[in-house]
């Protein structure tokens, strides 16, 4: 093969993943404008404010483009605060799924160990996911595999790119879940588009491992 035929090859490679990326990102946008359009607006009715990442601390540009809306604070009569999060996948694939805690005001535990509330809500801490697919949960937990199948996103035929509309209709699927929500972070009943996350304490030595990191970054 000729170097002008492998130079034509690529170019033809190059242009196709191009339009691929161009092709990923604008269903990427529309599904974030969905989202911002029908589901973060309810959850705001709902009580919680939303702040951006910004705002929060250092972030870098992958957690904004993951986390666009930032983090949606409600404060709970108890002291307590309920944290939400509208996750989006990386790579411009258009998924997403919600992250949510209820976050008491004495604090909890982590992976890391106990945390105060202030810092639960400064990290993100999260122990409630949302399923998108509840009815194929049976079959991954028993493979071991249960996360798979979490995120919402739009199956759509291979020659039929998905519209808004496509787009519009999953964020709605997510606000008709969300008492399902309110009932996990409220009083701990998990509906079947719920999952629960186990936290188990690091082992002494990577806790340690991890402290030390952190000393040295701040020097």
């Amino acid at each position: 093969m000729s170097f002008e035929e492998l130079k034509t090859r690529f170019k033809k490679r190059l242009k196709i993943r191009r339009a691929e990326a161009q092709e990923a990102r604008r269903r990427k946008d529309l599904l974030v404008e969905s989202v911002r359009t029908h589901l973060l607006p309810v959850l705001l009715q709902r009580g919680f404010v939303a702040v951006p990442l910004e705002a929060i601390g250092s972030v870098g540009r992958k957690s904004v483009s993951t986390s666009p809306f930032g983090r949606l604070w409600r404060r709970r009569p108890d002291g307590g605060i309920d944290q939400v999060e509208i996750q989006f996948s990386t790579y411009e694939r258009a998924a997403f799924r919600i992250k949510a805690c209820a976050v008491p005001k004495e604090g909890m535990m982590t992976d890391t160990g106990h945390k105060t509330s202030e810092e639960c809500v400064a990290l993100g801490v999260h122990d409630l996911e949302t399923h998108a697919r509840p009815w194929l949960r049976p079959i991954l937990r028993a493979i071991g595999l249960e996360p798979l199948g979490e995120w919402f996103s739009v199956w759509h035929w291979p020659l039929r790119p998905p519209t808004r509309a496509d787009y519009d209709k999953l964020a709605l699927r997510a606000v008709a879940i969300l008492p399902e929500l309110e009932l996990a972070l409220h009083e701990r009943n998990l509906g079947p588009h719920m999952r629960r996350l186990e936290f188990k304490p690091l082992p002494p030595e990577v806790l340690e491992r991890m402290r030390r990191l952190k000393e040295e970054h701040r020097l």
